[in-house]
């Protein structure tokens, strides 16, 4: 790929259904391995997920975590969805047939963070997709980052910045306060 220098850090959400797969089947996650490099990324699991492996019986989200980090040699964060990130989420569910939660949630924390979502649940394959959200499926043979130019995506991608544009207007206002 070229000197790590000129490198944008590329960033990653993980769903907890490719979690489950890869913990469950380390073959599956060597593959996954050899499509998506992961060793300069950001690479995330929403807090949702953690909720979402631990109703496993089996097995808990710490032990999907370990494993996983291991196996890509790389620290896999777990960040929290924020009120606009639930907000967007409720959007895009009223606006995709067949997205549920907490599907919609991972989907808007992947939308807002500029994130590539991984996933092999085809449903939320399908809703990415639909809002021109930048999605990697295993069990698919191609990776296709083609950008969808629905009106609904046109209208998703608005609201995404809208969104960028109000947390980042917090921020400056909120650096302006407390400086002395």
């Amino acid at each position: 790929m070229g000197d790590t220098n000129n490198r944008s850090e590329k960033r990653f959400t993980l769903d907890s259904c490719i979690g489950r797969r890869c913990y469950e089947n380390p073959a599956y996650l060597d593959m996954l391995k050899v499509r998506v490099d992961f060793e300069y990324s950001k690479t995330v699991f929403t807090e949702v997920s953690i909720y979402e492996i631990d109703k496993r019986v089996e097995y808990g989200f710490d032990a999907v975590q370990s494993t996983l980090e291991s196996s890509i040699g790389n620290e896999i964060q777990v960040e929290k969805i924020t009120y606009d990130m639930h907000q967007l989420g409720i959007w895009l569910r009223e606006n995709n047939e067949g997205l549920h939660v907490p599907d919609d949630q991972i989907l808007a924390y992947a939308m807002l963070t500029d994130s590539v979502l991984i996933t092999c649940d085809k449903g939320l394959e399908r809703a990415a997709r639909n809002v021109g959200q930048d999605v990697i499926n295993p069990d698919r043979v191609t990776i296709d980052f083609s950008k969808t130019k629905s009106a609904i995506a046109k209208l998703a991608q608005s609201k995404v910045l809208l969104i960028r544009q109000k947390v980042q207007t917090i921020k400056n206002a909120k650096s302006v306060i407390l400086k002395p």
